[in-house]
């Protein structure tokens, strides 16, 4: 597995994502090279890649919370920080997770041609 990190003027996918998720360090890395490639190639854009490499972080630390006398390994902390992250980057790269719109109706036995005027 490898890792590369090479912020620019022009960045590539792969370095923008890393960035947007914060893994930009390798030693505190959850993701590899490889998988932001499989993800980036899944993906129409690299901004709804760095909500799936959000939740692939998030699944990695769902595994559950270890304690063995003097040794605890707690992951609540850092799932609940992702999530966070996870909202923030929905907000700010577009990717809501429920979008709406509204379509006027009208009876169809009115003989109406037209949708009727409203406020």
């Amino acid at each position: 597995m490898t890792f590369t990190y090479t912020p620019s003027s022009t960045p590539s996918d792969a370095t923008l994502v890393r960035f947007h998720t914060g893994q930009t360090v390798e030693a505190e890395s959850f993701i590899s090279d490889e998988e932001i490639t499989m993800i980036l190639a899944q993906e129409e854009t690299w901004q709804r890649a760095v909500i799936s490499v959000i939740k692939f972080i998030m699944a990695r630390l769902s595994q559950p919370n270890f304690k063995a006398d003097w040794l605890q390994i707690d992951n609540k902390a850092a799932r609940d920080g992702f999530a966070q992250l996870l909202a923030e980057k929905r907000r700010e790269l577009g990717g809501a997770a429920i979008t709406a719109g509204v379509v006027n109706t009208y009876r169809v036995d009115s003989l109406a041609t037209e949708e009727p005027y409203t406020d």
